[in-house]
């Protein structure tokens, strides 16, 4: 380790040199929390509200001091005026403890508007469409009514709370059509009049002054926001990543500005001059809105390239370049279901955060095997030294209060399992949520944290081997059998010697998409072992790993589970054609809608009203077996009843011959505008044993009304009768130029056989090196020097072999402080083995065994 420390302090060193931009070297090396003492621990952001809240430093230092490190904000682009005293906190603390690490908390993807913005330029941030201005505006302090040709896109109540306005950038028209930045003013909006077509706004905010517009020849669009980050607060801006984001007359783009702030706060006379560096709270690979100003959301996609997520990894790149080796950066890695969302900073970034994990409402841990892999493949392909952490938390909506949340009231066992978790993918951790208050003023640690009563960081130790995966050692259920004929979907597969590649028929296809079929399951465990890797997608930087989602199922074909294999609409009298976004028709895909407290994997569907009145719909293929049929929900928006007059669901079929279909038959129409889930089934019979494409419409109806007609496809899937089901398990993996093993743990399988339907991003082939399965829970062991730790994450009880795990060694349990868990952790010694209850891990302490330098 010593060697280690001092080779890295050289080369952070020589960097330092080398750069000679006022950048302090950093010396991550030097960091306890990156040394080799499990479990490896810090404070999250209440050191930040203790900071705030704080009359006295030393007590605020001890209190902190305990643990390797803290987290918090020390800026104020969230909330401004919240972090007066942090930077002095935070920079002293450093000072005082150069071995924690001090990590600044910052929102990646937007900001406060009134939060030194001075050197942006209105084409630095991302906005909503655009309408245009009908009537004269006056260059006139105080509020406006300004009629447009449509109103409809401007919110008010809006926001977290549902009690945020708009803000508003009004725009003259270049000659090229685009927003025309040097004649920009930004509003607030004060209200709406839809039926007149006018909105209210408050002039010249956000350090602009009240300009004058010509009706025809000038425009208004919301910016894109987020938040706001508490009920006092702001919305925030989001930053225009884009690839093509407008520069300002000096000839920066946003990335730049960013970049510059955040090397002059971090400068050696900057206001986090001591601190280690920082993680970004959210950075979103997607954006949603209009990003080179031509007035229409584009998504920040251009010609099918998600020019927007590119941009973000340019700015990883500089802030990597300008900030230098030992400067830690870190980001979300989990935003949303499965975190497609997430930036794609491997080889720049030093890890990811885990908010709530697996994710931030999943304690009862269905997505066990996408967290795993999100860690494990940062882990390999993060910029030394790889610092990735679980900040512990799960939360629950407030019954009855927009954007507030509670922490789900769990068994201490939840808590212990992902606390084991980290252990196995070498993570650190924090935990928002806290264990049962101990002594009065003092935060309380979990006992899984410090050993206990006896109160030790880092007494687990070294770990002495990799985690151990018990089912590894089970037999392969697939052993010698001929993958090729299991591999299907609109896939050509070949052999490259001991591995197969499999690439997609059409090359312009968005996606890879194929299916492990048939795959044997024995009993209700299930575990497969796959080992993936990729070329990269075209038109990409190399370092952007492909997102992949995998769903595990049986019994059923989920037609819901990936994105539509193609969307479309259709104007009366007109031919199908490609969705037009001008015209307001819309498909999507939502890993989970929620209607009436049920969330359901869904489709929606939105008909065009804009250019002319239709339908919108959406195909997916799929084998029907015999006595088979097909099952859906249909549902309607929220504010559905009282304005829309329904939507016609109708579902068509046809068979496929290779990639061709013939003709289509209507096999299901309804209408509805209830805003409830409403399940419907339709027999396949006449289809048995054929490929099908299903067509999915949703069409305003015969009066042609299509207002407020957000239509919602739930939980499609084809169930065969017989041999019992597997429910759909998602989870995801990412794909990169190396071969990485990824897990899939299905814990409840009810069919005989279990079908893995994987979807990588991009057309490019993807090899498939190793694949195995095995009949049994996915538990896992990991052995350190003074301790062991066990999980299960199934829905029953598993024993762990502790003489096989750990020969020659003993071990005992915690002893819980006041508040935690007695029971698990009672102090009593183990015996060999040692039963876990479902979805339930253990921290044991080494009594004797071998010899071990430091802590019994």
């Amino acid at each position: 380790m010593m060697r280690w420390t001092l080779l890295w302090t050289g080369v952070v060193a020589m960097a330092a040199a080398a750069r000679g931009d006022g950048i302090p070297a950093r010396d991550p090396g030097r960091l306890s929390l990156l040394g080799a003492e499990y479990p490896r621990v810090f404070f999250f952001r209440g050191a930040e509200g203790a900071a705030r809240r704080a009359t006295d430093y030393e007590a605020w230092d001890a209190e902190h001091a305990r643990l390797m490190g803290i987290m918090g904000k020390c800026l104020d682009e969230e909330i401004v005026g919240h972090t007066a005293r942090n930077p002095e906190y935070f920079n002293r603390f450093k000072e005082r403890h150069p071995s924690q690490a001090v990590l600044l908390h910052f929102n990646g993807n937007s900001r406060d508007p009134r939060y030194e913005t001075g050197t942006y330029f209105p084409g630095h941030w991302v906005y909503r469409r655009a309408t245009r201005i009908l009537a004269d505006v006056p260059a006139a302090a105080g509020e406006t009514d300004i009629r447009v040709e449509d109103a409809s896109d401007f919110q008010t109540g809006a926001g977290r709370y549902r009690t945020s306005n708009d803000d508003i950038a009004l725009f003259g028209v270049t000659p090229g059509g685009t927003h025309d930045w040097a004649h920009c003013e930004q509003v607030q909006l004060v209200s709406v009049d839809a039926k007149a077509g006018t909105i209210r706004v408050r002039r010249g905010c956000y350090g602009t002054k009240p300009l004058a517009f010509k009706a025809g020849a000038a425009r208004a669009a919301a910016h894109a926001v987020e938040g706001p980050w508490g009920k006092t607060n702001h919305l925030l801006w989001f930053y225009n990543y884009a690839t093509h984001c407008p520069r300002d007359p000096q000839g920066k783009t946003c990335t730049d500005r960013l970049v510059d702030d955040l090397a002059r706060w971090f400068a050696p006379d900057g206001i986090l001059g001591r601190l280690d560096g920082m993680e970004f709270d959210v950075l979103f690979n997607v954006t949603h809105g209009d990003t080179d100003g031509d007035g229409v959301e584009d998504d920040g996609v251009v010609d099918g390239i998600n020019r927007y997520g590119i941009g973000v990894f340019g700015f990883a790149r500089q802030l990597r370049e300008r900030m230098g080796e030992g400067f830690i950066l870190q980001a979300d890695g989990a935003l949303g279901p499965g975190g497609q969302r997430s930036q794609r900073a491997f080889g720049l970034f030093n890890g990811i955060e885990s908010e709530g994990w697996p994710n931030l409402n999943d304690w009862d841990f269905k997505d066990w095997s996408g967290g795993l892999n999100r860690h494990l493949f940062w882990q390999a392909h993060a910029r030394a030294p790889a610092f990735s952490y679980f900040n512990h938390k799960w939360v629950e909506g407030v019954p009855g209060k927009p954007g507030e949340t509670q922490n789900a009231d769990v068994p201490f066992s939840r808590h212990r399992l992902s606390f084991a978790a980290a252990q196995f993918v070498d993570a650190m951790v924090c935990a928002a949520y806290a264990p049962p208050r101990g002594k009065r003023g003092v935060t309380p640690l979990w006992d899984e944290f410090v050993q206990g009563a006896e109160n030790r960081p880092g007494w687990l130790g070294r770990p002495e081997a990799p985690p151990v995966r018990l089912a590894a050692a089970t037999p392969d259920l697939l052993a010698g059998a001929d993958l090729s004929a299991r591999i299907r979907g609109a896939v050509a597969v070949s052999r490259q010697g001991a591995a197969w590649v499999v690439s997609a028929r059409d090359p312009a296809a968005a996606d890879l998409s194929f299916t492990l079929a048939d795959l044997p399951a024995r009993g209700s465990n299930l575990t497969v072992l796959l080992t993936l890797r990729g070329e990269p997608m075209k038109g990409y930087p190399d370092g952007m790993a492909r997102f992949a989602e995998v769903v595990a199922s049986g019994g059923e074909a989920g037609l819901v589970d990936r994105v539509p294999d193609s969307t479309g609409m259709q104007l009366r009298g007109a031919e199908e054609t490609a969705i037009d976004r001008g015209s307001g028709a819309s498909v999507r895909r939502a890993v989970a809608h929620d209607i009436g407290g049920r969330g359901l994997p869904a489709i929606h569907a939105h008909p065009p009203y804009k250019t002319g009145r239709g339908s919108a719909f959406w195909t997916r293929d799929a084998d029907v077996p015999a006595g088979a049929e097909l099952r859906f929900e249909m549902g309607m928006s929220e504010k559905a009843p009282e304005r829309s007059d329904g939507v016609w669901f109708q579902v068509w079929a046809a068979p496929l011959v290779g990639a061709t279909p013939g003709a289509f038959v209507k096999l299901f129409e309804a209408a509805s505008k209830e805003h409830r889930w409403i399940p419907q089934v339709v027999p396949l019979g006449d289809w048995a044993g054929k490929r099908v494409r299903f067509k999915f419409v949703a069409d305003c109806g015969p009066k042609d009304n299509a207002t407020t007609d957000h239509a919602s496809w739930g939980d499609v899937k084809v169930v065969r009768s017989g041999g019992g089901t597997t429910r759909p398990v998602r989870m995801m993996t990412w794909v990169g130029a190396r071969d990485f093993q990824s897990s899939y743990f299905v814990r409840e399988a009810g069919s005989t056989t279990v079908d893995l339907a994987v979807t990588v991003e991009g057309a490019a082939p993807v090899t498939i090196a190793a694949v195995s399965a095995h009949a049994a829970p996915d538990a896992m062991a990991r052995v350190f020097e003074r301790g062991l730790v066990l999980a299960n994450p199934s829905l029953a009880p598993v024993t762990f072999d502790l003489k096989s795990l750990s020969p020659g060694r003993t071990y005992r349990r915690l002893r819980a402080t006041a508040g935690q868990d007695a029971e698990a952790n009672n102090g009593a010694p183990v015996g060999d083995t040692v039963t876990l209850g479902e979805r339930d891990a253990l921290f044991l302490v080494r009594t004797a065994g071998g010899t071990t330098p430091g802590r019994p």
